[in-house]
């Protein structure tokens, strides 16, 4: 290869990461605006009835795409794992939603970087994975960090700090059974089925405390189906052009969204805890992304 050709390709390369970049820039904002509907319709409606119909406009919203002619993205080979995964998700959900509803948004943002650490333990439970004494303290290190967001011992911990952890360990959970389910489906399968699950487990569970929605709250519902369904694009684009560990920092802006919502719309100022426990949970998870990356180079 000349050195021109070399150029030309270190160039396409780069153009490639920076497309990337800002794709997964772009998922994490529409992230950020989702959250900040949950906050705002959570004050109107049962959390389990947002999971239901968040679910259910993403899933109206994707299926033109995924029953295009000569696609077979709806069908899968390995159905009762897709409703493990389901299942997963729809606590995962309400557990996150609930706590969006009901804490600091800055807060809430935190805690939910805690997803990789739980993956790692995840799959050394699930897939026999070794995890050696780095990643070990990487992981030990993170969940100091989400102990000082929590602060015990300084006052009580919240219900909803509790259900925001309890979210991170849901969905690590269903992100490893989709990494399993990549044996038997695409990832446009995988993708597709998770609300196609979640929707009906959550309407049946919503019935009980069904509340009709104002018509703020449906324009609410609408927005965030298209951000979510948006965002979802964004993200799995940007993990299919490079490794995820070139990707993690800039999905760490999703907190500076995070506060930004919480300053302007609640008034909602992080502590020093909060601060310093994102430092902690965001250098662990980066390192053990890092790390994670190199082993797979290497194997």
């Amino acid at each position: 290869m000349t050195g021109h050709e070399a150029a030309a390709v270190g160039s396409a390369e780069r153009r490639i990461v920076v497309s990337a970049v800002l794709l997964m820039l772009c998922a994490g904002f529409n992230s950020s605006l989702l959250h900040l509907g949950v906050r705002f319709v959570g004050a109107e409606l049962p959390t389990i009835e947002i999971v239901f119909l968040r679910a259910l406009f993403t899933l109206l919203m994707t299926a033109p795409f995924v029953f295009r002619p000569g696609k077979v993205a709806w069908r899968t080979n390995n159905l009762p794992l897709q409703l493990l995964r389901g299942s997963i998700g729809v606590a995962s959900m309400w557990s996150w939603y609930y706590a969006l509803a009901n804490m600091p948004l800055a807060d809430a943002g935190v805690l939910s970087f805690t997803t990789p650490i739980f993956i790692t333990i995840g799959a050394a439970l699930y897939f026999r994975e070794t995890v050696g004494p780095v990643r070990s303290s990487a992981v030990v290190i993170g969940l100091i960090g989400a102990a000082i967001v929590l602060k015990p011992g300084f006052e009580t911990i919240s219900l909803a700090a509790v259900a925001a952890v309890g979210s991170s360990i849901l969905w690590a959970m269903s992100l490893l059974i989709a990494k399993d389910l990549t044996r038997f489906d695409s990832p446009i399968t995988i993708s597709f089925y998770q609300p196609l699950m979640i929707a009906p487990i959550a309407g049946l569970a919503a019935i009980p405390v069904w509340v009709m929605p104002s018509g703020g709250a449906w324009l609410a519902l609408v927005g965030m189906g298209a951000v979510a369904a948006l965002g979802n694009f964004c993200y799995v684009q940007a993990l299919k052009m490079v490794d995820a560990s070139l990707l993690m920092p800039a999905d760490y802006v999703r907190l500076l969204w995070m506060v930004t919502w919480g300053y302007i719309f609640f008034s909602e100022v992080p502590g020093w805890s909060t601060w310093l426990g994102a430092a902690l949970i965001v250098g662990s998870t980066l390192f053990v992304t890092w790390r994670e990356a190199k082993r797979r180079a290497e194997t």
